[in-house]
């Protein structure tokens, strides 16, 4: 089975490609769709998705267990994987016949789910999905109404959160440049202000992978500072101590 954080690196991976958005592609060929962010994550990680290529067959056939709808944040874990959904009913549902009664695939749900995303963490809640025109990372439940755990997911480890780092380094007064690829020529998708926190997504050699402020993309691994065990990262400011120095300096009549 595929561990939480490796298929977690996975999508956040493809997410950082930007694939535009086009049915029944997995990332591979830098187009992507909901469900194919998920299968791409799988593939990429080593699994294999023998399956349809469907949020609603991954709705009925891929969750280990039943289906649960959302109460709150609470209810969901890294990892899992959420819905959106028509009812029975309902004029956005357009359930395929094989789903219908009679169908190949058909197990008494009528849903609809005709949307899937991934719990990248749960607090803060971000939920990353593939839609149009691009990846996107939502902060809030919203629509998103029933969620479960894969069967190819290992999700032994509880509900562990990604990393929290502290993005930091070179010029004190600078911010860091969060880029699309592991290249300083890559385009800059955010510039990051010095001490600012983000979550390490994957750590590499010169290049961290990490998520700032819902944007996916990479830092150089020498500003991406890691806690050790319970000690606690204090950030300084080196131009905001030396005015404390000075004003010390002033007050004790010790400046030349």
């Amino acid at each position: 089975m595929i561990s939480v954080a490796d298929f977690l690196a996975r999508v956040e991976q493809i997410a950082a490609e930007e694939p535009g958005y086009q049915l029944g592609h997995s990332g591979d060929d830098h187009l992507c769709d909901c469900i194919g962010l998920i299968i791409g994550a799988i593939r990429r990680a080593g699994g294999q998705w023998r399956g349809t290529h469907g949020s609603n067959y991954t709705a009925r056939n891929e969750l280990a267990g039943k289906i649960q709808a959302i109460t709150g944040s609470s209810d969901l874990t890294p990892g899992e994987v959420v819905f959106k959904a028509w009812d029975a009913g309902q004029g956005g549902n357009k359930l395929q016949d094989r789903y219908m009664p009679g169908g190949a695939d058909y197990n008494g749900d009528l849903r609809d789910y005709y949307h899937v995303g991934v719990v990248v963490s749960t607090y803060p809640l971000r939920i990353r999905h593939m839609t149009t025109p691009r990846p996107k990372m939502d902060t809030s439940i919203g629509k998103w109404a029933y969620h479960g755990k894969l069967k190819k997911i290992d999700y032994s480890g509880g509900k562990a959160e990604m990393e929290t780092v502290t993005i930091q380094g070179g010029n004190p007064d600078a911010p860091i440049r969060l880029r699309k690829s592991a290249s300083t020529s890559s385009a800059i998708l955010a510039e990051i202000p010095q001490g600012s926190a983000a979550e390490l997504v994957e750590a590499g050699g010169v290049w961290n992978l990490v998520n700032y402020n819902g944007l996916t993309g990479y830092v150089k691994s020498e500003f991406v500072h890691r806690q050790d065990g319970d000690e606690e990262t204090i950030t300084v400011n080196r131009a905001e101590l030396e005015k404390i120095y000075d004003a010390l300096g002033d007050m004790l009549g010790m400046r030349g």
